[in-house]
C-alpha cells in the first residue's frame, strides 16, 4: 500500500485500505479508522468507508499546510491488515474556488451567520435538486444544448454566483410525496448493506462534480415520512445510512439536513421528530470534520420549533411554503426569535414557474419569488434557497415527472429569469457588506403610514450597521415609500435605489442631510411606485 499522498488543502486525497481477510459481511462486522496529526497539532479521527469486497476507503482533506502523519485502526484489532502508518503533504490550494481558498464552513461568533474556516462570511444562494439521485442525468441529456442535464445545471448556477446546491439523497423503499426513491442502502440477512454499484455510477460522480464546483452540498437523506415507510427497521436505516454517508463524502464541503418536511404533517410527529433526531446524533458521532447540521422544516404555521436545544442542530431552515399561508417579514421575525442563538435561512419558498398553493391558484412569479429572499435577509437571516418549475423535481420533459405544481421541462426551467435576478441579490448584499447588518427596530425605523398601521406588509424592512453609517430598506409591492430613521449621527448620507428586477442603481444627486438626528424621506407619492425595490443609504460625512 502506498503510504505518502498529497492533496491541496481543503481539496480530497482518496487512501485505500484493503485486507485478505474474509469478513461475512463486511460492512456490518468491522470499523476502519485512520487517524489524522496535522501539523499544528490538529487530530482527525476518520472513519473509511466501505467501498466494496474487501476495501476500505479514508477520504481525507487536510485543513492546514503542512505535513500530516496518519495510523491506521480497525475495530477488528486481530488483523494485521488493518494497521500502519502513512503522510499527507498538504500544499496551498491553487485554484479560485471560495470554498478552497476560505475553507470549510461553521456558524458565527455572535450566531446570526455562517462563515468560513478563516472567518470570511459565507452568503448562502441556494438552488434546489430535491431528486438529484433519483431523477437528474450525470451522463446524457435530452435537450440539445447540453451533453449531462446534471452539469447543465450545476455549470448553470455556478456562473449565476450560487453558492448552494440544496438535495436530498432520497433513500428508502417506499415512494415517497413526489418523484421517487432509491434503495442506496441494501436490506440483507446480515443487516442493511450500502449499495455499492449505485454510489459508484450515481451518486459519487455527482458529489465529486458539486465540490469540484466549489458549491456547498446541503443534503438531506430522505424525507420525513420514510421514517414511517419504511418499516421498523427504518431507524436502523437510517442511522446505518447517516454514518455511511458521514464516512463517504465528510469531507467536502457539506452540510447534513437531516429530513425533507420535518417533523411532517400527520402521523404522530412528535415521534417522527425523535427518530430522526436519533438520525441527526448518529450522524454526529462520525462528523469528523463539524460538517453543519440542520432539518428541512414542514411549512405549517406555526413553524416547527424543533431540535434547537440539541447539540447537533447549527442553523434554522424555514420553509415558507407556496402561497398558503400568510407570508410577509412577521413570519421571519418571529422564526429568528424561535431559534435564537442560530443562523437562520430560507429553504424554500414559491417556486419561480410553478403554481401556487393559493385558493385562487396563480402562476409564481419572479417578483413574487425575490420577495422572500429579501425579507430573509433584512429580518436577520442569512440565506436562500431558490427554486423553479423543471429543476426542483428535474422534470425530464413537459409533462413527464413532477407533482402537478407546473408543466415544464428541466432545461426551460434553467432559464427562467429569477435565478439571474438573485445574482443582483447576492451582489447587492456583499456591496454593502450585508453580515455586519442587523434589523433595525420600529422605534428606529418608521414606515410613515396613514391607515392599515397594524398590516405588517405596508412597513419598509430596515436594517443597518451598528453605527447605523449604512442603512438598508427593502420595499416590497405593498410597501409604503415615506420613511424615517431616528437616531443617526452622521452629517450627511448619500442615498441609492437598486431595482431587484434588473439590478439598475439609481444615485440621488443631492445629499441627504438628518435633523436632530432624524433621516426623514418623503418621494412626494406614496403610491407612485408599486414595484419592489431596495434603498440604501450610506454615511458621508
Amino acid at each position: 500500500m502506498q503510504n505518502q499522498w498529497t492533496a491541496q488543502q481543503w481539496r480530497t486525497v482518496d487512501i485505500p485500505v484493503k485486507t485478505t481477510k474474509n469478513y461475512t459481511s463486511p460492512f456490518e462486522e468491522v470499523d476502519v479508522f485512520g487517524v489524522f496529526k496535522g501539523p499544528q497539532g490538529e487530530k482527525i479521527k476518520l472513519l473509511a468507508f466501505w467501498d466494496g469486497d474487501n476495501t476500505w476507503v479514508l477520504r481525507f482533506a487536510p485543513i492546514s499546510v503542512g505535513t500530516w502523519t496518519y495510523s491506521i485502526e480497525s475495530s477488528d484489532v486481530d488483523n494485521a491488515d488493518f494497521s500502519g502508518e502513512g503522510s499527507v503533504e498538504c500544499v496551498p490550494y491553487t485554484g479560485e474556488l471560495d470554498m478552497y481558498k476560505h475553507g470549510f464552513l461553521k456558524v458565527s461568533e455572535d450566531k446570526d451567520y455562517l462563515e468560513y474556516a478563516d472567518g470570511t462570511p459565507f452568503f448562502w444562494l441556494g438552488d434546489t435538486h430535491w431528486t438529484f439521485v433519483t431523477e437528474e442525468h450525470f451522463d446524457d441529456s435530452n435537450c440539445p444544448k447540453y451533453e449531462s442535464q446534471f452539469k447543465a445545471c450545476v455549470d448553470k448556477r455556478v456562473n449565476q454566483k450560487f453558492t448552494v446546491y440544496q438535495c436530498n439523497f432520497r433513500d428508502g423503499k417506499v415512494d415517497g410525496f413526489f418523484g421517487r426513491n432509491i434503495d442506496l442502502m441494501h436490506e440483507t440477512d446480515h443487516g442493511f448493506v450500502p449499495n455499492i454499484e449505485e454510489f459508484h455510477k450515481n451518486v459519487d460522480l455527482k458529489m465529486a462534480y458539486l465540490a469540484d464546483a466549489g458549491l456547498y452540498i446541503a443534503v438531506g437523506y430522505a424525507w420525513a415520512f420514510d421514517m414511517e415507510n419504511n418499516g421498523k427497521r427504518a431507524l436502523e436505516r437510517y442511522k446505518k445510512f447517516a454514518k455511511y454517508t458521514a464516512a463517504r463524502y465528510g469531507a467536502y464541503p457539506v452540510a447534513w439536513t437531516l429530513a425533507g418536511e420535518l417533523p411532517g404533517y400527520m402521523g404522530d410527529l412528535q415521534k417522527n421528530a425523535e427518530l430522526w433526531n436519533e438520525v441527526a446524533k448518529e450522524a454526529e458521532k462520525w462528523n469528523a470534520y463539524n460538517n453543519l447540521q440542520s432539518a428541512h422544516l414542514a411549512c405549517s404555521r406555526p413553524f416547527p420549533k424543533i431540535y434547537e436545544n440539541e447539540s447537533w442542530f447549527d442553523f434554522a431552515m424555514s420553509q415558507a411554503g407556496h402561497g398558503d399561508f400568510s407570508m410577509d417579514q412577521k413570519m421571519y421575525i418571529e422564526f429568528k426569535e424561535m431559534y435564537k442563538g442560530h443562523p437562520v435561512l430560507e429553504s424554500e419558498a414559491t417556486y419561480e414557474g410553478a403554481t401556487s398553493n393559493e385558493y385562487t391558484s396563480r402562476i409564481i412569479s419572479p417578483e413574487m419569488m425575490r420577495r422572500f429572499a429579501y425579507l430573509i435577509i433584512q429580518n436577520g437571516g442569512c440565506g436562500y434557497t431558490y427554486g423553479c418549475n423543471g429543476v426542483w423535481e428535474l422534470q425530464w420533459k413537459a409533462g413527464v415527472g413532477g407533482i402537478g405544481w407546473g408543466d415544464m421541462a428541466w432545461w426551460d426551467g434553467l432559464e427562467l429569469p429569477g435565478a439571474d435576478q438573485l445574482t443582483y441579490f447576492r451582489d447587492f448584499y456583499e456591496d454593502v457588506n450585508w453580515s455586519t447588518l442587523k434589523p433595525l427596530s420600529d422605534d428606529v425605523a418608521v414606515t410613515k403610514c396613514f391607515f392599515m398601521e397594524t398590516d405588517t406588509r405596508t412597513k419598509i424592512s430596515f436594517t443597518g450597521n451598528k453605527d447605523l453609517t449604512t442603512i438598508v430598506g427593502y420595499m416590497s409591492e405593498t410597501s409604503m415609500r415615506e420613511f424615517e430613521i431616528r437616531g443617526v449621527t452622521a452629517k450627511a448620507y448619500k442615498m441609492w435605489f437598486m431595482n431587484p428586477g434588473t439590478g439598475e442603481r439609481t444615485v440621488l444627486e443631492d445629499l441627504i442631510y438628518p435633523e436632530n438626528g432624524v433621516i426623514s424621506y418623503n418621494p412626494g407619492n406614496a403610491f407612485a411606485n408599486k414595484t419592489d425595490k431596495l434603498v440604501v443609504l450610506e454615511a458621508v460625512r
